[in-house]
């Protein structure tokens, strides 16, 4: 057996792993592809004639780019497992990709997620069914009771919303394809998974996923444009209003002497838990990546600062500064919003960076073939997008990691049909 076998064997167990992350399944594929990194890249620097795809050489440019962040901001952070869970997990959500374009494979691709499809309706199925039981069927009859919420195999109930979207947009791609009423009654399942999660970012995700998908269908690409400069301007209005809120009441707080109970209940008067939440990104952590941003517009005030606080700046004000609070945290008390995020720790360079390559993944979904799990891909392509306005879902692995792994797996396949359509035209010639 040797390296691009493991490497899909690891796919396909990283793949159906994704059903969970209260086990550490699905990261499998990160762990292979960092470790077989150094010497394939050797192996390959020795064959000039080796194509690079566009979104890989943004993806590279990405990650060095984050490396440098790190060493100059906390570079123990590296050593610490924390790390790789929270403020780091881009690195586990994204490292396949590091490895994988560089090799072929042939496999029955449309079989494989058929049943990875019905295999995690089983397992969500399995977990709702407990929950039911755990619950005595309170998860269907009070839906305003948080802790019956439907969260499967999975710490939180985001994390299992965005997952399940996912496989709802699998689910539907496969249901327009053949019409069989077995995928029908599926999608219904599937909806009654995503409802119970209550995650309303997962929801909308998953509508504006398939809308923006029929819209590039068309060739209304203008309408995706003039919908995501829509929710720009909306998030900036709402933060034009909290944040002076939240640098008069949040900023130099600390977590330690009650968090958002010193400001909510003072402000806000008594909410309930689902617009608590709410006021909790727009007042407190979407301001707390703003702030960093103000502070250091160009390269970010440091990987992992988001998380640091009370800020404690350092530098050119207003123009190159680093968060200099010793208190290192790794925790999922991030901006609720990929792009803040982004923004905030790693500035309009880092921002640019991965934007870059997020827009040439598009942009290779787009020259493939009109195929199921292509579609698929571009629906979870967008649902990521839009769900990322309102939870760091972009580098979250209960989200990115189903994309990234059926991406690879896509593009394998794509990979050895290439590579025998070339040699069938050499053959000819």
């Amino acid at each position: 057996m040797n390296v691009r076998h493991i490497l899909y064997l690891s796919l396909l167990v990283g793949l159906f792993g994704t059903v969970t992350n209260l086990i550490f399944i699905s990261p499998l594929p990160s762990l292979l592809c960092v470790g077989f990194l150094p010497l394939v890249l050797y192996l390959l620097g020795r064959n000039r004639t080796v194509v690079v795809p566009k979104y890989l050489l943004w993806l590279y440019a990405y990650f060095i780019y984050s490396l440098l962040g790190i060493l100059i901001y906390h570079p123990a952070s590296l050593a610490n497992f924390g790390f790789y869970r929270y403020d780091g997990n881009f690195i586990i959500s994204y490292a396949p990709l590091l490895l994988i374009p560089f090799f072929t494979f042939n496999y029955d691709m449309d079989r494989l997620f058929r049943r990875f499809l019905i295999f995690a309706t089983v397992v969500n199925g399995l977990a709702f069914g407990l929950n039911l039981v755990m619950t005595r069927f309170t998860a269907i009859l009070d839906w305003s009771n948080p802790e019956t919420y439907f969260h499967g195999f999975f710490k939180s109930t985001n994390g299992a919303g965005g997952f399940i979207s996912i496989m709802l947009s699998l689910n539907i791609i496969y249901y327009l394809k053949d019409r069989r009423r077995f995928w029908l009654y599926l999608i219904a399942v599937n909806a009654l998974f995503l409802v119970s999660t209550s995650s309303r970012g997962s929801m909308l995700g998953l509508v504006a996923g398939f809308a923006f998908y029929y819209f590039d269908r068309i060739g209304k690409t203008y309408l995706i444009k003039l919908s995501l400069l829509g929710i720009v301007l909306v998030q900036c209005g709402i933060l034009y209003f909290t944040y002076p809120i939240y640098k008069t009441y949040v900023r130099n707080v600390d977590p330690g002497e009650g968090g958002s109970a010193t400001y909510i209940s003072p402000l806000f008067g008594q909410v309930t838990t689902k617009s608590a939440n709410l006021l909790i990104r727009v007042v407190e952590t979407w301001p707390r990546a703003v702030d960093n941003f103000i502070h250091s517009p160009l390269f970010g005030a440091g990987f992992g600062a988001v998380n640091d606080v009370p800020f404690r700046y350092a530098g050119l004000p207003y123009f190159v500064s680093i968060n200099v609070q010793r208190n290192k945290v790794f925790s999922d008390a991030h901006a609720h919003h990929s792009y803040l995020h982004l923004l905030g720790e790693q500035g309009l360079v880092g921002l640019s960076i991965f934007l870059m390559f997020w827009y040439s993944v598009y942009r290779y979904l787009k020259k493939g073939p009109d195929e199921p799990v292509r579609n698929f891909l571009l629906v979870s392509f967008f649902n990521l997008s839009i769900m990322s306005f309102t939870e760091h879902r972009i580098t979250s692995p209960s989200n990115a990691l189903p994309f990234v792994v059926a991406f690879c797996l896509y593009v394998l396949k794509r990979n050895y049909l290439n590579k025998r359509a070339r040699r069938l035209e050499t053959t000819v010639a």
